[in-house]
């Protein structure tokens, strides 16, 4: 009997309505198929609710998407955000108490790549640089504050030896130890030790600066990076720029209880509301969606179903194409196969 699934969408700013929107279509029409079915319940978050309601991330938000079964989200405006709003994925990322952001990047069938890629980088989103610590320092001066801690790292490095299990068995932890000695030498020690209960996966370590370049030269070399935040910020977007765009890059922060899953792209304002932003890392990331939710099938399908479309047709202009949002997602809908 197929499962009904409430998922919470935050659409936030920009184009999320739009890519979310069109995501939700394509889950809508699993049902059909004899797949799953969703309910999708819309809470408030993002700079346009701070402009509207002085609140980026209301406490209603929050309950909604920790009832939900999962979160999907579109994007943030946070740039435009004051320095005292709530930063909402900062706020989603704690409150959810998420270990890692999983980003696969990937090349695809008639897509033109700079390389044949395909890796998953797993990075630790709550702290590193991007703790949230920063302060004057005098009129001129000002500091952000490295947060490394042993039991962050060794969560991150735990998800990162679950997807290298199930895919080819290796993992990349990223560091900068000759200049980070403390914090990345602490990183380093929590992934040694989660690597020692993975004896069938092969653990090595590279500074970041040459991941970075062997990525681009040599990506068939890797298969998941590990890596703190702010590597793996960066990396991810290597990633992504080899496998064909942000248009193409979803992602997924996992906890032990609650997950949300999200493009990779920004809100792209420029074109927001015109109807033709590129759906497809937002669809992506509902495959994902559906396996975290025990539904491997029905993330094949959608799946199989992008890359029907990107070798086939139609593209929206970031590839090439002239297609509208609502054409890419009538064609993944059409293209999509019975789980």
């Amino acid at each position: 009997m197929p499962k009904t699934y409430t998922i919470c969408v935050l659409a936030g700013d920009g184009i999320g309505p739009e890519v979310t929107g069109s995501a939700c279509e394509v889950l809508a029409s699993l049902a059909e198929d004899g797949g799953p079915s969703f309910v999708f319940k819309h809470g408030v978050a993002g700079c346009d609710a701070f402009e509207k309601n002085g609140d980026a991330f209301p406490a209603a938000t929050l309950e909604l998407a920790k009832s939900a079964d999962a979160v999907l989200v579109g994007a943030f405006d946070v740039a435009r955000l004051p320095e005292e709003a709530v930063q909402p994925l900062h706020a989603l990322r704690h409150e959810f108490d998420v270990h890692a952001s999983v980003r696969p990047s990937r090349s695809f069938p008639g897509i033109p790549t700079r390389a044949d890629i395909d890796v998953v980088v797993v990075r630790e989103v709550t702290e590193g640089i991007y703790s949230g610590i920063e302060y004057r320092a005098g009129p001129d001066a000002a500091c952000a504050v490295r947060v490394i801690t042993r039991g962050a790292s060794a969560r991150t490095a735990e998800i990162a030896f679950q997807q290298a299990s199930q895919r080819r068995r290796k993992v990349t932890a990223v560091h900068k130890l000759g200049a980070l000695k403390l914090t990345d030498g602490l990183f380093l020690e929590a992934c040694r030790d989660v690597a020692r209960r993975y004896p069938d996966v092969t653990f090595e370590t590279r500074n970041i600066d040459a991941c970075a370049l062997e990525m681009i030269r040599h990506p068939e070399d890797f298969d998941v990076i590990l890596a703190t935040n702010t590597f793996g910020d960066i990396l991810s977007d290597v990633g992504a720029g080899l496998a064909g765009g942000l248009g193409l890059a979803p992602s997924s922060c996992i906890g032990a209880r609650w997950a949300y899953f999200e493009p990779v792209h920004g809100t792209a304002p420029d074109i927001a509301g015109l109807g033709i932003a590129n759906p497809l890392a937002t669809i992506l990331s509902t495959a994902m969606m559906l396996r975290y939710l025990g539904e491997p099938k029905s993330a094949d399908a959608v799946e199989k179903a992008v890359e029907i479309v990107l070798e086939k047709g139609p593209r929206t202009g970031d590839l090439g194409g002239k297609a509208k949002t609502v054409d890419i997602t009538k064609a993944v809908i059409g293209a999509l196969v019975p789980a």
